[in-house]
């Protein structure tokens, strides 16, 4: 028989290990934890090769208005595309900055310009091709793999001195697969994609962390 006086501590660790067990991570959590970091800088995250890699930027379109006068004027307009992997890596970089790279507090010193600079995405065919062939797509609608998804990306980092002049440069490269099923695959896009991200931040970071002209003086 249980004693009344253990049902408290009993209570309380049940309740603790249900809230461990429910607490996820963050999506933005690292596969690193720096132990030190660079001193802090102005920061650029270069939106336009991002928009230009993730092919975001759309068309451009031309109009002609005639005026008062009969003058003609130009109107041009920018249609943009969503694309939800680019505000990802966008994103990842603003985390990476802030909880990993560079420490917080002024003054600034230096500075450092991010952008990803390849993206490609695709898919590869896998056992489970044949075997939806085989089954007449059968096999899809049962859930089976019919393709391998793999991402690869690469990210870099520019560093500047107070003179503006570049100090370092480094890159980062990730690749990730994800099994793609008939109702995985946008959601499975999504997820190869970040994982590509977080190793491709973590093959940068490394580099960074290796590197004594970024580690060893103030910029």
């Amino acid at each position: 028989m249980i004693k009344r006086y253990h049902l408290p501590a009993m209570l309380f660790f049940l309740i603790s290990s249900t809230t461990l067990l429910l607490a996820q991570k963050s999506v933005y959590t690292f596969p690193f934890e720096n132990s030190y970091r660079l001193p802090p800088m102005e920061v650029r995250i270069n939106t336009e090769e991002i928009a230009s890699t993730y092919q975001t930027l759309g068309n451009l379109y031309t109009t002609e208005i005639t005026g008062l006068g009969n003058e003609t004027l130009e109107q041009t307009s920018t249609s943009m595309i969503s694309d939800v992997k680019a505000v990802d890596a966008i994103r990842f970089l603003e985390f990476y900055l802030k909880d990993q790279l560079l420490a917080p507090g002024e003054p600034e010193s230096g500075s450092l310009e991010m952008s990803i600079i390849y993206y490609n995405s695709r898919s590869r065919v896998n056992p489970g091709t044949i075997f939806d062939i085989l089954t007449l797509g059968i096999g899809a609608f049962l859930g089976i793999p019919f393709s391998t998804g793999v991402t690869d990306l690469e990210v870099e980092a520019v560093f500047y001195d107070q003179s503006n002049q570049i100090l370092a440069t480094h890159r980062g490269v990730g690749r990730a697969k994800v099994a793609e099923t008939l109702y995985n695959q946008n959601y499975s896009r999504r997820t190869q994609h970040q994982k590509a991200l977080k190793k491709a931040l973590n093959d940068l970071n490394q580099k960074i962390m290796a590197d004594p002209d970024l580690t060893g003086r103030e910029l």
